[in-house]
Order: C-alpha cells, then structure tokens, then sequence
C-alpha cells in the first residue's frame, strides 16, 4: 500500500488528512523515511510528533497546486 507525503516545512509532514509536526527536522526526515517501509501507526510509535492535528479539509492531497506561492504584484502600470 502506498502512503502519500507532503512534506509541509522542515518539521511537518502531513499523511493523507494528517499533520504531523516535530521538534526538529531531523525527526521529520526519521519518520517520513520510516513511512517508505512501515506503517503510519508503527512510524508514529517509532517517531512521536510534538504534535498531530487534521489537514485543511479543502485540501486534497493530490492536487497539483497545493501550497502554490502566488508571488503579488509589484504595482505599477506598465501600459503606457
């Protein structure tokens, strides 16, 4: 079975619809590289988050634009 990761910032990764967040980025990489060969629950044993909490509902975990940067405007008019 395939677990999908999104590797969120340097100490969270969110597993499907959850968000995992650890102490430091070491951890981090410890349980995401855990999870190529074992299970959430065992990685999680293995690895203990600071702390865990549901991703954004509206997020879906395949959706290629997620976490997108939408760099703004830097104003100006350039029709002249």
């Amino acid at each position: 079975m395939t677990i999908t990761t999104i590797r969120k910032s340097d100490t969270e990764v969110q597993v499907e619809q959850t968000l995992y967040t650890f102490a430091a980025k070491e951890q981090a990489d410890a349980f995401q590289q855990c999870l190529v060969n074992g299970s959430v629950e065992g990685c999680h044993s293995n690895h203990p988050p600071v702390s865990m909490r549901p991703a954004r509902p509206d997020e879906r975990i395949d959706d290629p634009n997620r976490d997108s940067t939408i760099s703004p405007s830097l104003g100006g008019d350039t029709a002249m």
